[in-house]
């Protein structure tokens, strides 16, 4: 990983555990740690309504 990658993790890691990640030796365990705690996301569904409207912008 880059060191840019690294900082991104460590954010991440405050941003859902709300405090400095301990010193990351195993990265690979530390991202899987990471996406198992996320919250879920619901799945992606565009609005009927803006659907419509590009439609008819496309005619």
């Amino acid at each position: 990983m880059t060191d840019r990658t690294c900082e991104e993790l460590a954010e991440l890691w405050r941003a859902v555990f709300g405090e400095a990640p301990p010193i990351i030796t195993d990265r690979e365990l530390t991202v899987e740690v990471l996406v198992r705690c996320l919250p879920d996301a619901e799945p992606y569904a565009p609005q009927a309504p803006a659907t419509a409207k590009l439609e008819q912008k496309a005619s």
